[in-house]
């Protein structure tokens, strides 16, 4: 591994030049004292008109330019509803630069008319991070957060719609910055059951601080909620019907209340999602001298239902002091019917018998949370204090009726019809504190440490019944009761330094795991408790203003789920299951990523991820009951390779795009279900998203992904693509819009999946209702633009406005 560092690090030294840069910050303000969000500010050469730099105004109403050189500089300051303001002349030399408060005062003739809108590309490119902003978009509306999170640059979906990143497994999945804690099925199922209308943007991180959990063998991918800021009551609310296969519709309603130092916010909304799968399926088992041959069609009609809410209070108690309360939560009512029908015989002209199967899924899946997060600001030079308590629960409540009848080929009963049933009531209960504090030493450099401490119980209580001589009977074989528990505590210590035109961010994290899972049926326990360290650091230098390159490292761990953990086996059908396996050990992976940035905003990430002990898939049979079955294990090495590069265009100013393409390489040394591997692959992932202004009031979208052929462990991947178009109508009064969007125009987005390895023969052909049309109608009402009250304070831009 050494010889990677080394090579990325010689790579990096090759382009260092010595020049030295500084940083230009600055605040704005409305003549209230307010701070403005959204504002943009450009650095210009003094007297003269060329534009250098431009930035937009975070919450605090705060911008920052960097890598600046030394000169004469202004700064100029541009909003709708406001007169522009620019600043006087000032020279930097080789120390950073905070100029004064720059205040603007509103146009009055334009206040009336105009609302008061910042409007963001479709993707940013930030270090260590791209940023898929969806708000507004007609792509976006109408849709979940699973939607909308496989549509940002570089995610995609496995063959068991489990998140992938850059090809790879082991993502993080978090919540304006907090932990699902969640994998699998049940990361699915609350992806599935968050509103999409809610949701800001997508972030998909692949460098990590010390700060950042540990977890994520790939990066993480963050689900930035909408946050509303204006002064008054407002809201929005958000009509969309749907038609694919079936017909699906949502609506959602929002609210927000703003008065000096208060805000009440609070969401509702509803879903009912309909829709029509199909799966084919046909695997060979090798018998000793014999194969057998399966033909499978299964036809899946599925029907979800999802109430999810959320309502908060953000209370500024002080100048430096902001305490925000808030409670989310929701039901979810899943209906799935799965009717099978398989041939069996000797080959795939020659069947013999055939079993006809029905299984009829309810799940209930319920989820609440709440959080209290308390802002302190110790003083004005940048020291502050953050608490976070979380508390999380999950209740899922799964009961599936299956029929089983086995025919010859006229239809004739052969056997005995089994009738069975199961219940899966699965509950999850997580506690999270968190403590962060930040020190600056200096204008360039600042220290933070903190601590955190989680605690997750789950309780997944599975009982499995035949329908026996009238009766139902217990099936001791089937029937499972696992509790698991996991606690960790952990710390952390982050430096970040800035001397001229390199900027060094390095820190420390140790996590202490301890867990207990422990299957109550089988008499099977298995604990663990390790403690491991998790370095990370981030080296950039800025060659000029056009041009940064940065190199970072980070150790990261993925630790197993629940129900990989559970010794026992889940079946999807009479022949096919998933198997846990309690032995299963955290993998561990180092990463390296190179990064260089032109113009500050063309952006090129190469890295290098190697994984010791990984996960893998494995697979297993049983020839003689003709069963097959998954499993995940320890099985080998992983290393991957990608290359990603961002490419944003703009053509005139009706026409702008964000071109994403990523290249990766993959190559697994071990062993899989006994059989040895050393399998490698290539796959091309690229994102092309446009967006046309047709009018003042009339704008459309278009987004078009590729998936090329790969080889992914055992599986055979197809390639594949598709394409969503939209379009946003915008009515005069400027509270009102009207969307229109289809996805998978053509179609062609489905995954096929092939299996040809050792004892493995299978091919997957999956059909799902993805082309869908979404008309999605908008209204905003209440106050929409920023009117501010006068207050008297003198120090209101210490504030934090969230």
């Amino acid at each position: 591994m050494k010889k990677y560092f080394y090579l990325l690090l010689l790579n990096f030294l090759i382009v260092s030049w010595a020049q030295a840069q500084v940083k230009v910050s600055g605040k704005v303000q409305s003549e209230d004292n307010l701070p403005l969000a959204l504002a943009t500010a450009y650095l210009m050469k003094a007297n003269t008109a060329i534009i250098l730099k431009a930035a937009v105004t975070n919450e605090d109403g705060e911008y920052e330019f960097s890598g600046v050189h030394p000169g004469t500089y202004s700064i100029d300051i541009k909003m709708v509803g406001y007169i522009s303001s620019k600043s006087d002349s000032f020279t930097i030399g080789k120390a950073d630069y905070e100029g004064k408060v720059i205040q603007l005062k509103a146009d009055n003739r334009k206040l009336q008319e105009v609302t008061v809108e910042g409007k963001r590309p479709m993707v940013e490119s930030k270090p260590g991070k791209l940023i898929l902003n969806v708000e507004n978009s007609p792509l976006a509306a109408g849709n979940n957060a699973l939607d909308i999170v496989q549509r940002a640059p570089g995610v995609s979906l496995d063959n068991n719609n489990n998140l992938q990143l850059m090809g790879q497994s082991g993502v993080s999945v978090t919540i304006d910055g907090r932990q699902t804690y969640m994998s699998g099925e049940q990361l699915l199922n609350f992806l599935k059951s968050t509103d999409g209308n809610q949701i800001k943007s997508v972030e998909v991180i692949t460098s990590r601080s010390a700060k950042d959990d540990a977890e994520g063998a790939v990066g993480t991918i963050n689900i930035v909620l909408k946050k509303n800021r204006m002064e008054g009551f407002n809201g929005a609310v958000n009509l969309t019907a749907g038609r694919g296969e079936k017909f699906r519709g949502n609506s959602s309603l929002a609210l927000n209340y703003k008065k000096n130092n208060t805000t009440v916010f609070g969401s509702y909304a509803y879903s009912d999602e309909k829709a029509y799968r199909k799966l084919y399926l046909d695997r060979v088992i090798q018998n000793e001298g014999s194969k057998t041959y399966f033909n499978q069609k299964s036809i899946l009609d599925e029907e979800e239902r999802n109430h999810s809410y959320r309502f908060g209070v953000e209370q500024k108690t002080s100048p430096r002091n902001t305490l925000t309360v808030q409670f989310n939560g929701s039901n979810n009512t899943e209906y799935n019917d799965n009717d099978s029908k398989t041939n069996i015989g000797k080959s795939f002209t020659a069947f013999d018998s055939i079993l006809v199967s029905t299984s009829a899924f309810k799940e209930l899946f319920d989820r609440y949370s709440a959080n209290l997060n308390n802002e302190f600001k110790i003083d004005s030079n940048g020291r502050k204090l953050t608490l976070d308590l979380d508390w999380s629960k999950f209740k899922s409540s799964k009961q599936v009726n299956y029929h089983n009848q086995f025919y010859d080929l006229d239809m004739h009963a052969i056997s005995p019809e089994e009738i069975q049933r199961s219940g899966m009531p699965i509950g999850i209960d997580i506690y999270v504190a968190k403590l962060d504090y930040e020190h600056p030493l200096s204008k360039v450099s600042k220290l933070e440490m903190g601590a955190k401490y989680s605690n997750v119980n789950s309780d997944n209580d599975l009982t499995f019944e035949d329908f026996l001589n009238n009766t139902w009977t217990n099936n001791v074989q089937r029937t499972n009761h696992f509790v698991y528990k996991e606690q960790i505590a952990a710390g952390y210590l982050d430096y970040n330094n800035s001397i001229g035109k390199w900027a060094l961010k390095a820190g420390l994290r140790g996590e202490y795991t301890f867990s207990d899972g422990n299957s109550l049926t089988l008499n099977k326990q298995v604990k663990r408790s390790y403690f491991k360290l998790f370095p990370n650091a981030n080296l950039s230098y800025s060659l000029n203003e056009n041009h940064m390159i940065s190199l970072g490292y980070a150790r990261k761990i993925t630790r197993p789920n629940y129900r990989q953990l559970n010794p026992f086996d889940y079946f999807i059908d009479k022949l096919t299951f998933e198997r846990g396996n309690p032995y299963l050990n955290p993998q561990f992976s180092n990463e390296f990523t190179l990064s260089y940035t032109m113009l500050q905003r063309y952006n090129v990430t190469l890295g290098i991820n190697d994984v010791k002990d990984a996960i893998v898939e494995s697979m297993g049979q049983d020839s003689i009951k003709n069963q097959t079955w998954v499993i995940r294990e320890n099985l080998g090495k992983n290393l991957t390779a990608y290359l990603n590069l961002n490419v944003p265009v703009s053509i005139g100013k009706i026409w702008s795009m964000n071109n994403n393409v990523t290249g990766i390489y993959f190559n697994f040394d071990g062993m899989i279900a006994g059989f040895p591997v050393n399998r490698k692959s290539f796959l091309v992932q690229a994102t092309s998203m446009h967006n046309l202004k047709l009018g003042q009031s009339l704008s459309a979208n278009v987004n078009i992904r590729y998936f090329s052929p790969f080889k992914y462990n055992v599986y055979d991947l197809n390639g594949r693509w598709d394409m969503e178009v939209g379009a946003t109508k915008t009515f005069k009064d400027q509270r009102s819009s009207l969307k229109l969007a289809v996805s998978d125009l053509f179609n062609t987005g489905n995954q096929h999946v092939t299996t040809n390895f050792g004892s493995f023969d299978s091919k997957i052909r999956q059909y799902q209702d993805r082309r869908v049309v979404r008309l999605t109608y908008s209204y905003k009402f209440g106050n929409l633009k920023n009117n501010y009250r006068k207050k008297d304070t003198s120090n209101e831009e210490k504030e934090r406005a969230q």
